[in-house]
């Protein structure tokens, strides 16, 4: 029966061994490859601690919370539900093949609703761009 543990302790040392040849094997002739594995585990395990991001001092606090409570969120949702609704009167109104002098006002509708709201959109997403800008790229909210 001893025989038999001894036996299984040196076939698992060969295992583990054979094991570790074969990765320094690997490493040596495939340096590129395991350097970029190795350097991205660094890189991941460094974004794991620092968490979050930086904290945003008082000033920095202040400045993101007015730049972001000047976007105008309610004109984006009506601007929103206005496209959805010419876009639902044009899905309406058009044909199966063509869209006839009706259609292409529902159509003219929406194509300016939609151009309101991507205006308003885009207005939104560089007010929310600013106040990223002042918060910085490592900051928990940037």
């Amino acid at each position: 029966m001893n025989h038999n543990n001894n036996n299984q302790s040196i076939i698992a040392s060969d295992v583990s061994s054979a094991i570790v040849t074969a990765a320094k094997g690997f490493a040596r002739r495939h340096k590129v490859i395991t350097f970029s594995y190795v350097y991205g585990i660094f890189i991941l395990g460094t974004i794991m601690l620092i968490g979050s991001g930086t904290k945003l001092t008082f000033d920095q606090q202040r400045q993101y919370n007015q730049i972001m409570n000047s976007i105008d969120l309610q004109a984006e949702y009506t601007a929103a539900s206005k496209y959805h609704t010419a876009y639902a009167n044009y899905y309406q109104s058009k044909g199966w093949v063509s869209c006839d002098a009706h259609c292409q006002h529902y159509k003219s509708i929406m194509d300016r609703r939609k151009n309101e709201w991507e205006a308003i959109k885009a207005e939104g997403n560089a007010r929310m761009s600013d106040a990223k800008s002042v918060a910085g790229l490592f900051s928990e909210v940037g």
